[in-house]
């Protein structure tokens, strides 16, 4: 079956949305599709607000990273700044605010590098990306930000990271993908 005849197929079904969670960032619902010949099948998806990741770029060229524990890992991950958006925020205020919380910079540039699904198969969040430059300090503080380590690292020795699995968050190798992207078209 094709994308656009599954997509065509699911319009057709009886459709039933079930909230199974509500928390303060994500839902849970159940979609129960009830298909011509009577079967059942169940969809779980997670609803998301959406979030901005952003990469920053110091006056020498290098990249500013944080380190910080992930309970849902288990691990401490090298990665990007990054932040949930708060509705209706818009996604560029959200960069400067999350970048003035977690790394304590304020950009005066600030370049969309576009953005992508986390994990479509299962949940809506769309994380927008942004190349922060020109930063000048600038602190806000959060709740959540005490046990971020900054991490400044040059181009060359963050993509060996990402080739070596150093760095394994999924945003991160995104965000030096695009960056390497943005970089070589400004080349030609």
């Amino acid at each position: 079956m094709k994308s656009q005849e599954r997509k065509n197929k699911e319009d057709k079904a009886l459709k039933k949305t079930l909230l199974r969670y509500e928390g303060k960032r994500i839902s849970l619902f159940s979609v129960v599709f009830t298909w011509e010949d009577g079967s059942e099948s169940t969809r779980e998806i997670v609803k998301h607000p959406g979030a901005v990741a952003i990469l920053p770029i110091d006056k020498d060229g290098n990249l500013i990273f944080i380190k910080q524990w992930r309970i849902a890992t288990e691990e401490i991950l090298l990665e990007i700044p990054a932040g949930t958006l708060e509705p209706p925020e818009p996604p560029k205020d959200c960069a400067i605010r999350e970048l003035q919380e977690e790394v304590g910079f304020k950009p005066r540039s600030l370049i969309p590098l576009g953005g992508f699904f986390t994990a479509p198969g299962f949940c809506n969040e769309f994380i927008h990306f942004f190349l922060a430059q020109d930063l000048e300090i600038s602190h806000l503080k959060a709740e959540d930000t005490d046990g971020i380590d900054i991490v400044v690292v040059s181009l060359e020795e963050a993509l060996r990271w990402a080739s070596n699995g150093k760095i394994r968050d999924g945003k991160t190798l995104s965000a030096l993908l695009l960056y390497q992207l943005w970089r070589s078209h400004l080349k030609r």
